[in-house]
């Protein structure tokens, strides 16, 4: 059972292949860490839940992105808040508890996690484009991250902002935050990978029906490799590579 603390010689790779990264010991007792669970989550989702509600309410487009330097200036900052406010509660809780970020998978950057990264970028746009494709009758719906309207320089900053920060952040809290605490939690594997994948994949909702199996089926590959290695650099940065490539595209079509 990979849900308890990891011990000597307990779950030792075969010979030749990279050892996981040990699951650190429960910071506290169960009630403990599904209330933290639960905040560091709904800090998470929240914000996207909404969004969520007001585009079915169908309440003036609740995704329309500011063509005033200003206001996307404002917007930009403010929805950077919202990214790493729940970064910073799962920094205090790991702080506190005396894990830290190797805890949840962010042990020393290695040059392993370069390749990993990479090879998970690829994969996961072949993925994507041969899921698109499948997945096309459910609809689509364009979603303007970088209007015309907005400088170019601007652009390209909040295009290097957005990737990013969704790499980082979404990383961290679907990945290395819940997947390590419900682990800790001793609940069965298949719920470890897909329940933090599937609440990630509904939020992209507002992209169109056929996007969320799409992001869905890519959010289970990330999943199973933090499972089988409990690494998130090389999650975090294929993550940011694709995202930065699809702005790129975007950028580049303008």
């Amino acid at each position: 059972n990979e849900g308890g603390a990891a011990g000597p010689g307990v779950g030792a790779p075969p010979a030749g292949r990279p050892a996981r990264t040990p699951l650190p010991r429960p910071a506290g007792p169960p009630r403990v860490l599904r209330l933290e669970l639960g905040l560091v989550l709904l800090l998470a989702f929240a914000p996207g839940i909404l969004g969520l509600l007001v585009l079915a309410l169908g309440a003036g487009g609740g995704n329309e992105v500011q063509t005033s330097l200003v206001p996307a200036i404002v917007a930009a900052v403010f929805q950077l808040f919202l990214s790493w406010s729940p970064v910073l509660v799962i920094a205090y809780l790991l702080v506190r508890s005396g894990e830290g970020w190797s805890g949840i998978g962010l042990t020393r950057f290695r040059a392993v996690d370069v390749w990993q990264g990479v090879a998970l970028w690829v994969a996961s746009f072949v993925l994507v484009l041969l899921l698109a494709q499948l997945f096309s009758s459910l609809g689509q719906r364009e979603v303007d991250f970088l209007p015309d309207a907005l400088p170019l320089w601007f652009r390209a900053v909040q295009a290097v902002l957005l990737a990013t920060t969704a790499g980082a952040t979404e990383e961290i809290v679907v990945r290395g935050y819940a997947q390590t605490r419900l682990e800790q939690l001793r609940v069965p594997t298949a719920v470890v990978v897909v329940l933090p994948t599937l609440l990630w994949s509904a939020l992209h909702i507002y992209q169109g029906l056929g996007a969320a199996p799409t992001i869905f089926c890519l959010g289970l590959m990330y999943a199973v490799f933090f499972h089988r290695t409990r690494r998130l650099w090389p999650l975090i940065l294929a993550h940011a590579l694709f995202d930065m490539t699809q702005l790129v595209i975007i950028l580049a079509g303008a």
